[in-house]
């Protein structure tokens, strides 16, 4: 008997955020106004980036006022909505750290659920790929925990970054976001924060056991010394990093003296890519020392070039270091899951970036933690709407209708406009009945 496929309710799903608003700090004294609980400006933060309109709240207070319901309250449990100021006041004082439990439970339910072994690679392996990205930036609002670039026009630029942990496959589309390290001044520390410490620290927080696999790290060059390596080993993972010539010298000193040697071993397999045929040439050798000294970690090296066989034109070609030990049945494989970094930022930070997330807009900065709580939920969105796509079929039915992100987010705002929905599968259900319609009638 096949074992029926996970699924998921978005109900359920908004219940992994929901229960982590318990407790939530308040600074407002108790003669304020208090008629909007924090809870409330927290899931009508979220709503925004779930639903990817600005104006969800504005459309829901009209629709409140003239049908009096709306689909902020069916959908997204507010009760009672709050302006945007409101929103930022509530939510300034919100660690992002209080939601971050919800990634942990998303992350738990596609594990016990099986949903992750889609993602195994390398021996069943789950693949986690590190990339820092910038999500606020101003040359007039800041705060003590800014970073800054002094321009030479005398100018100054603040702003907030992150680093975005997501698990990615070679295997999969789809990638799962997980809770992110935020790159800000420390307290304590005179220095600017950077992107190598945030990851330090990250390590430094999660150690592999909390993922339920073996884990394999994948980063760019940034991360192939040996602090950051060292620390990864120490805490459970393996690791597949970018190691370019420029900023390892050493090592391909020895890599030279290795080849002359004949230690170095090559492979090439050819490959039909549907177009024209191309050759990957794979080169690879054990045990080159990372730094020039005595305790220098030893890491193994890889590379592939990718070779159109007519032209005889270099399509592609990278190198790695990696703790995992490489052979010739192994280095294609090895290869993929490196190369499937590239999904942290073409699936991951680009999309947020440029199709709907908009995760360098400045939605918020306040005084505390407002601007972190912000790119958190969006970051959450993202993730909800990465496991709908792979656990819920009225999610899955209507991405197949409305086959781009930006049809689908469009028309979700309209219908969330003028209509009201008693919940997520009335409204995916709407949609597909009304397409079922639109077809009979225009094939008739």
């Amino acid at each position: 008997m096949t074992k029926k496929a996970a699924t998921l309710e978005i109900a359920e799903l908004m219940q992994f955020l929901y229960q982590q608003l318990h407790d939530l700090p308040d600074e407002r004294k108790p003669g304020n106004n208090t008629r909007y609980e924090v809870k409330d400006a927290v899931m009508a933060a979220f709503s925004i980036f779930f639903t990817q309109s600005e104006s969800f709240l504005e459309h829901q207070r009209l629709m409140k006022s003239n049908k009096g319901k709306d689909n902020a309250e069916s959908l997204f449990s507010i009760e009672k909505i709050p302006c945007d100021n409101q929103i930022r006041n509530l939510l300034d004082p919100v660690p992002a750290a209080t939601i971050f439990m919800a990634f942990q439970e998303v992350y738990e339910w596609l594990n016990k659920n099986g949903v992750l072994k889609k993602f195994l690679y390398l021996e069943s392996e789950i693949l986690i790929a590190l990339d820092g990205t910038e999500y606020f930036s101003s040359k007039k609002i800041n705060c003590p925990h800014c970073n800054y670039r002094n321009h030479r026009n005398g100018t100054t630029t603040y702003f907030h970054g992150c680093v975005t942990p997501i698990v990615v496959s070679p295997n999969q589309k789809q990638v799962i976001s997980l809770e992110p390290e935020f790159i800000k001044k420390q307290d304590g520390h005179q220095k600017q924060d950077c992107e190598n410490a945030a990851v330090k620290r990250w390590l430094n927080k999660n150690h592999k056991n909390k993922y339920g696999y073996a884990v394999t790290l994948l980063g760019d060059d940034l991360y192939s010394h040996q602090p950051i390596c060292e620390l990864a080993v120490k805490q459970g993972y393996n690791f597949i990093f970018v190691c370019l010539e420029t900023s390892h010298k050493t090592l391909y000193k020895w890599l030279e003296l290795l080849e002359r040697s004949g230690e170095v071993t090559i492979i090439e397999k050819k490959q039909w890519d549907g177009q024209k045929n191309l050759i990957y040439r794979y080169r690879y050798a054990d045990r080159l020392p990372l730094r020039d000294e005595d305790s220098s970690l030893e890491v193994n090296w890889c590379e592939v070039t990718v070779i159109n066989e007519k032209t005889e034109k270099i399509i592609y070609q990278n190198n790695w270091i990696t703790n995992h030990k490489i052979t010739e049945n192994n280095v294609e494989e090895i290869v993929k899951a490196a190369r499937s970094r590239w999904k942290v930022e073409n699936e991951g930070n680009n999309v947020l970036k440029n199709h709907g997330y908009n995760l360098e807009h400045n939605f918020g900065h306040g005084q505390t933690y407002l601007c972190e709580l912000l790119l958190s939920l969006n970051l959450l969105a993202f993730l909800f709407h990465n496991v709908l796509d792979l656990v819920n079929y009225f999610y899955q039915e209507v991405r197949k209708i409305l086959v781009t992100r930006t049809t689908f987010f469009k028309d979700i705002r309209i219908l969330l406009k003028y209509f009201w929905f008693k919940d997520w599968s009335h409204l995916f259900s709407f949609i597909i009945t009304e397409h079922d319609l639109s077809k009979r009638v225009n094939s008739s």
